[in-house]
């Protein structure tokens, strides 16, 4: 994923309404969010990934609680975040649950969340582009999982590293990275192609128990107590069966002379 633009309104810190192009950084793969303790790093982490799954960086807050209480009662609080992948570039709108302002009349009514998501045509608007999901938050969130093939947490631990995560990252045990792994290199293949030869394996080994029991059963249905003395009754059945070959062979031969005196 390739982050293009970002803009914040009434959220975190900010008031009003701040935009990020992320273009001006050129194709660098990785970039560094650098000032002073309250000037809204995070935040714009935050903003990021509750565009994409509703959910800050830090999940300890919920969205309506990201609404900054300086803005103003009339401005919504809402992320506008435009990102590039597989190809296609995609605007996604989001906004929590809040109250503003009645458009007629005294007091407030209740905002529900929501949430838009675009893909931008060609060349990256969105009026010819096309609307994928209109208004439903979860089936937003849905569709850019599809997309990102990640979950959120998994989201917050490889595109996004906020303060402090970095550690924990760092210190996850072997099963959490063995999924950031799996969802970062794509190995789910090679762990079905695993999953189908312990399934073969273990199909070989049951017929194989099968077939010696089998083989059990036989030998000890006919007398014989290992496969030592069953290669004893083999050798002796073949000698046996020769001896009866030979004579039918003689036999034969009496009887094709008999039968041609008897023809003469």
């Amino acid at each position: 994923m390739k982050p293009l633009a970002l803009t914040m309104q009434a959220f975190g810190p900010f008031g009003g309404t701040e935009s990020v192009d992320f273009t001006r950084l050129g194709e660098a793969p990785l970039f560094l969010i650098n000032g002073p303790t309250g000037s809204g790093k995070t935040t714009i982490l935050d903003a990021i990934c509750y565009a994409l799954y509703g959910s800050t960086t830090g999940d300890e807050r919920e969205p309506w609680e990201m609404r900054c209480q300086q803005s103003d009662a009339g401005t919504l609080t809402e992320i506008t975040f435009d990102f590039e992948l597989g190809g296609n570039c995609y605007r996604v709108i989001r906004s929590p649950d809040q109250l503003r302002p009645k458009l007629k009349g005294e007091g407030f009514t209740e905002h529900k969340s929501r949430a838009d998501l675009y893909r931008l045509d060609s060349d990256g608007t969105q009026e010819n582009g096309e609307l994928l999901v209109e208004r439903k938050v979860k089936e937003a969130t849905d569709y850019i999982k599809r997309l990102t093939g990640m979950e959120a947490e998994q989201f917050r631990q490889v595109m996004v590293l906020p303060q402090g995560q970095f550690r924990k990252l760092l210190m996850a045990d072997s099963k959490e990275r063995e999924g950031i792994f799996q969802t970062l290199f794509q190995t789910s293949i090679f762990k079905k192609i695993e999953d189908k030869l312990r399934e073969e394996s273990n199909d070989v080994r049951s017929a194989h128990r099968a077939k010696q029991t089998l083989i059990r059963n036989i030998l000890e249905e006919s007398g014989v107590v290992g496969e030592p003395e069953l290669a004893e009754a083999i050798d002796e059945a073949s000698g046996r069966l020769d001896k009866v070959t030979e004579a039918r062979t003689e036999k034969q031969k009496a009887w094709q002379q008999a039968d041609a005196a008897l023809r003469e």
